[in-house]
């Protein structure tokens, strides 16, 4: 019997420290000794002595970018007290999204702060 497989999408809520980014990073280093293609992004807080100051955006295959920042000296928009780095985002975020020429084996895990 043939099976059909596609692309899965899984979105990952819940409060500050509770462990959604750790939970990713688990399930993708799971998923990868199995071979199995990732495509996605984990937020991480930055942490300046102590208090959050802002976060960054890292793709499953480590690269790493500024999200936001609080108080930032950067125009863009504003969430709460963080200005984002959209250019930043867009760089790094979205290419780990862009889709391969076949998406039948791809997870694509977005943890979200």
């Amino acid at each position: 019997m043939a099976t059909s497989r596609c692309a899965k999408h899984v979105f990952i809520t819940g409060n500050t420290g509770v462990g959604k980014t750790t939970l990713v990073q688990r399930v993708t280093d799971e998923l990868r000794k199995e071979s199995i293609l990732l495509r996605g992004f984990v937020t991480e807080e930055v942490r300046t002595s102590g208090r959050r100051t802002g976060f960054d955006v890292i793709s499953l295959d480590g690269q790493r970018g500024i999200l936001s920042r609080a108080g930032g000296s950067k125009p863009g928009p504003k969430v709460g007290q963080y200005v984002v780095d959209v250019s930043s985002f867009e760089h790094i975020a979205l290419r780990a999204l862009d889709l391969p020429v076949s998406i039948e084996e791809v997870y694509f895990p977005i943890a979200r702060w």
